[in-house]
């Protein structure tokens, strides 16, 4: 009896969970459907000032009465269109200080303080639109958002708000980062690189930690200017493989002396990670004074280092080709197999492999 009590219960109990689900699927059905009415509207509405204005025929504070007098959702949806696809460069500013002072910019940004992670998202999303010297605070409270996705966009405010503490704060916690927010917060470091090079410059010292380090050079790489990469080429013969491994990753875009006789050395290193790494880079700069080298790779005892090394040997010009079809013909079984494999391939897959 009690058995069929507890399953009565279990049934009623998954029929109210299944009624909930319904229920919640139909509401947000019918608010998402309400929204783009909304928006199609919106746009309706505001398709003649934001062409004048964009023409330079008509004043921005059409468009942001517009914009006033709408649901601040579709308002923000809206703003972020605007400055990210419609207008220049050059008129992205006089847009942000056109609505910044509407209320529906106050109530949106507001959010950076809300229990939902959603909430706060829409706050920066916002604050990459109208942010301003004043709004440092606020940056500085959605850069250490506990969510992921605030994190990541909150940073594409950085070229709008130049500040070296929010900088330095991105800095700190790109090691602890989800890679997919470390490679969004690449990015917005790389647009304010004035102010990241020498907070970085600071960071890339032998003596900081392993798993701080390597991520440091992987940024230096990404913003790519001569005097982060010739720092990188100085950390060289760090004891940690991961550190080695990033140096000769961004040594590729090191287009230098010491970064060829850095690369020729890590062909010997004892990981093979550094070795394949090394090969891939020095078949990128192309240098094919590398040739002999990379050649006496391709019969490593790693297959992934025999396949960079007959990669690298492809980009090296007609001496690295000529070198692979030595290595077709010679006794390293392994080398033969990995050279006639690279040798058919078509130049475009060996430049998308090598870029892999």
């Amino acid at each position: 009896m009690r058995l069929i009590h507890l399953l009565v219960v279990v049934g009623v109990v998954q029929s109210i969970f299944l009624v909930g689900i319904v229920v919640l699927l139909l509401v947000n059905r019918r608010r998402s459907s309400w929204r783009r009415r909304q928006s199609a509207q919106v746009a309706a509405l505001m398709r003649g000032p934001l062409q004048s204005w964009l023409l330079g025929e008509g004043p921005v504070s059409d468009v942001a009465r517009v914009l006033s007098d709408v649901d601040p959702d579709v308002a923000l949806d809206h703003a972020i269109i605007i400055t990210t696809s419609r207008a220049a460069a050059s008129q992205r500013g006089e847009f942000s200080a056109a609505i910044r002072g509407s209320g529906w910019v106050h109530r949106v940004l507001a959010r950076a303080t809300s229990r939902h992670w959603w909430r706060r998202l829409d706050a920066a999303r916002l604050l990459a639109v109208v942010g301003s010297e004043r709004d440092r605070t606020l940056l500085h409270r959605l850069l250490s958002d506990p969510h992921p996705a605030v994190q990541g966009v909150a940073a594409a405010s950085l070229s709008r708000i130049a500040d070296m503490d929010a900088v330095t704060s991105v800095l700190e916690g790109l090691p602890h980062r989800a890679l997919a927010v470390r490679l969004y917060q690449f990015s917005m470091l790389r647009e304010t690189w004035w102010l990241a090079t020498p907070a970085l410059l600071e960071r890339l010292m032998p003596d900081a930690p392993p798993e701080q380090l390597d991520v440091w050079i992987s940024l230096a790489e990404h913003i790519g200017t001569a005097e982060l990469l010739e720092r990188v080429c100085e950390l060289a013969h760090n004891e940690h493989a991961t550190v080695r491994i990033a140096v000769a990753r961004a040594l590729k875009r090191y287009f230098h002396p010491r970064s060829y006789e850095t690369l020729l050395a890590y062909l010997d290193d004892p990981d093979w990670r550094v070795r394949a790494v090394a090969a891939r880079s020095l078949g990128t700069l192309g240098d094919e004074r590398a040739v002999n080298a990379v050649a006496a790779v391709i019969a490593d005892a790693h297959w992934w280092v025999r396949f960079r090394a007959a990669l690298a040997l492809a980009q090296l010009g007609e001496t690295g080709r000529r070198a692979l079809r030595d290595a077709r013909a010679g006794q390293d079984r392994y080398a033969a197999e990995m050279a006639t494999m690279v040798s058919g391939l078509s130049p475009g897959s060996i430049v998308e492999l090598s870029e892999g």
